[in-house]
């Protein structure tokens, strides 16, 4: 089944953006056109892109959290933690989230919303300013959901 995005609640009033607009549109197609092996009756974390500032040290993820439990989620406890592939100097901070039920809004099965996640860095090429999804690994942990 094909996986629907959709703005977190928080991020509706920027719905008629027209660079949300684009962004969403982009992502709905990368969605619709690749296959996925989600893990089933979970929450999964697709990363698409992440976008380096050398000057500021941060490296803003872009991910999608796609539903693929059986229940509409309303709220979100995980922390992440990102590696950047062949670059074991690199460092990336880890990352706590804390989406309660008014950011979130309703997350259906399969739904998946857009995340822009800023992550302190150290070890990271000036030179390089935009990680392909290939290049960069994530993992979920202590992930708490409320229906």
């Amino acid at each position: 089944m094909a996986i629907k995005i959709v703005l977190a609640k928080a991020h509706e009033n920027q719905q008629n953006d027209p660079e949300i607009q684009r962004e969403l549109s982009d992502i709905q197609t990368f969605f619709t056109e690749k296959e996925f092996n989600f893990e089933v009756k979970s929450l999964n974390f697709v990363i698409l892109r992440g976008l380096y500032s050398h000057v500021d040290r941060m490296l803003t993820v872009i991910g999608v959290f796609v539903n693929k439990t059986e229940k509409t989620i309303n709220g979100l406890k995980a922390e992440l933690a990102f590696r950047v592939k062949g670059n074991p100097e690199a460092r990336l901070s880890g990352v706590k989230l804390d989406l309660p039920q008014y950011f979130l809004g309703d997350l259906k099965p399969n739904e998946g919303f857009v995340l822009h996640i800023k992550v302190m860095t150290k070890g990271l090429s000036k030179e390089k300013e935009t990680y392909q999804a290939t290049e960069l690994l994530g993992e979920l942990r202590n992930i708490e959901i409320t229906h």
